[in-house]
């Protein structure tokens, strides 16, 4: 019996609620609700794992279940844990995520501490264990904490180790605790990164313009008069040399290509919350006038405030009119920078880090210096990495023909659908749900091109490497609750073409016989997803691809290499059973 099954079931035996456990072991209700659905699990020897032991003998004493002790409790936890087991691959999770989060580079942990990188790399894959993990953790965490030395670095260890950043300021005290985890932590995925996914998944693109009015709003034409130059100092005038940028840009004839880059603290800025509604109607008006946005995020900051940022800009990558962008590596770490231009206008600005108030930039529409900022955003386009691709219902093809030219390449491919795979569905019986749900012919054969497209390129990827997918596997009670649709994500059709139950059981027959006569493929069977309308593909190591079915239709393809790790590393199929 797995964990969760083993915390679930004492659950109900002692007919208790979450609530009251999460009361008696003083542990937070978040944190049970997370050990219940398997998305989190305590380190077997973990000060919560202990807590978690004494709260349900507690709760077993008042309810007459003397032999529910404390000692037997976490011995039954340790043994669902594997705990002999997990000592070594607990390292092996806290190392790649230390990796993963930080950014490391093996090659050269590898010189620093006199490694071979082939040795490094099997380790963090769990191949390799140590011969002396006390002295590997150590030897890591020292290189760390000499690599790590920004704040923005030290936050982002403090909220893998837990603490407070203050926590970490003295090198000793920090080397120790690091050394402490990876031996002896929870390696766990970043909750903003599930955050990031949700907000996608219940996103409504609808629904946000009427909430905002942007489908009412009107670019005005009314001449208006701003300085061709102007210096301004303070955060009141930064906020209003943006706006005026904004609206140059907004109200001028030019169709020029709308660029964006800033390093700045710009949540200093967004503290002002009418400048908050002005900035969102302003950049709503430039896509609204159709111009295209080249956005260079900056993504050297803790991993948390990237993924709040991400999420802010969500409804913008919607409108498919948004290139983002980012630099890799780590820049400047004592000066602030920003760079907005377009055909009309353009904002330079600077600051000490730490000392944006008293920071100063340059609004700028002469004609003489709109050509000078242009050449430098297109010098820092030529430098910037894309942080994804985003296609939208004019793209299939060109979406479409990626999928066929990366699964050209020998490689380990993961899908997470919400649906059965549609690479497994028989004409036949397609043909028959087709008829079921009243499609009309014209619809019909885009449809049955793209199924067609699915099992070709499902194909291509097997003789090449090995595909694996993960999809819930309903029963009767559930398909009757709310009826599945069909995965129609990679058509850009926002139509739901619902399942009966003999539909579905074929499908699901079809794709267990696939699985027997292929094996380069895996499937995992999970009882429910845990989004609705997301599908993901990943292309491990490289990339990962993110398709919303409905509202809108769209696809993301990830290239950030630390998002992209912390999305190979979720677990995105919860149990139906942690609805208990």
């Amino acid at each position: 019996m797995q964990f969760h099954e083993m915390l679930n079931e004492y659950l109900g035996r002692l007919n208790v609620t979450a609530l009251e456990l999460a009361e008696a072991s003083e542990l937070s209700s978040a944190v049970i609700s997370r050990y219940r659905s398997a998305k989190r699990t305590p380190a077997p020897d973990s000060e919560a794992l202990v807590r978690l032991a004494k709260g349900i003998a507690y709760l077993a004493e008042q309810k007459g279940e003397l032999t529910l002790t404390q000692e037997s409790v976490l011995r039954d936890f340790r043994k669902a844990l594997g705990y002999e087991e997990y000592g070594q691959t607990r390292l092996a999770a806290n190392f790649d995520l230390l990796v993963n989060l930080l950014h490391l580079r093996l090659g050269e942990m590898a010189r620093a501490l006199s490694f071979d990188p082939s040795y490094l790399s099997r380790i963090r894959t769990g191949q390799r264990t140590p011969a002396n993990p006390a002295a590997f953790a150590r030897s890591v965490g020292n290189y760390t904490v000499r690599r790590c030395r920004s704040a923005t670095e030290r936050s982002e260890l403090a909220r893998l180790l837990g603490l407070e950043p203050e926590a970490l300021g003295d090198d000793a005290s920090c080397s120790a605790l690091l050394a402490r985890w990876l031996l002896n932590g929870e390696a766990t995925q970043p909750d903003s990164t599930f955050s990031f996914l949700e907000k996608l998944d219940e996103f409504d693109l609808n629904d946000y313009i009427r909430a905002f009015r942007f489908d009412q709003l009107k670019v005005p034409t009314v001449p208006f008069q701003l300085p061709s130059f102007k210096v301004h100092y303070g955060l009141e005038n930064f906020r209003q040399a943006l706006l005026d940028f904004l609206k140059s840009t907004a109200l001028s004839r030019s169709r020029e290509p709308v660029f964006i880059c800033s390093d700045m603290p710009m949540e200093e800025l967004a503290q002002d919350i009418e400048f908050s509604k002005k900035w969102m109607l302003g950049l709503a008006a430039i896509l609204k006038k159709g111009l295209h946005l080249d956005m260079v995020h900056d993504l050297n900051r803790p991993y948390e405030e990237m993924m709040l940022g991400l999420e802010s800009w969500i409804p913008l990558y919607m409108t498919g009119q948004i290139s983002p962008w980012y630099l890799r590596g780590r820049h400047n770490g004592l000066y602030g920078h920003l760079l907005f231009c377009s055909g009309s206008a353009a904002v330079e600005g600077e600051c000490i880090a730490g000392d944006f108030a008293n920071g100063r930039c340059l609004f700028s529409q002469a004609k003489g210096d709109l050509p000078y900022y242009r050449r430098r955003a297109e010098a820092i386009l030529k430098s910037a990495q894309p942080l994804m691709d985003i296609y939208r219902d004019a793209s299939e093809g060109i979406y479409s023909s990626f999928l066929f030219e990366e699964a050209h390449e020998a490689g380990e491919y993961r899908a997470v659908l919400t649906s059965l795979p549609p690479h497994t569905l028989s004409e036949e019986r397609l043909m028959s749900i087709l008829d079921k749900n009243g499609v009309a012919p014209s619809e019909r054969e885009r449809i049955c091109r793209a199924f067609g497209q699915s099992r070709e390129l499902v194909a291509l990827l097997l003789q090449k490497g090995t595909y694996e997918e993960e999809f819930p596997v309903l029963s009767k009670e559930a398909f009757e609750a709310e009826k599945p649709s069909l995965a129609l994500s990679g058509l850009f059709c926002e139509r739901e073409l619902r399942y009966d139950y003999d539909d579905y059981q074929e499908h699901l027959r079809l794709t267990q016989a696939f699985v027997a006569d292929n094996p380069g493929y895996t499937a995992r069977e999970v009882g429910r997803s845990a989004f609705q309308n997301l599908q993901i593909f990943i292309r491990k190591g490289k990339w990962v691809g993110v398709s919303k079915c409905k509202t809108p239709a769209i696809h993301f393809v990830i290239r950030h290499p630390r998002l992209c790790a912390a999305l190979e590393n979720m677990v995105f199929l919860v149990d139906e059973r942690s609805e208990m």
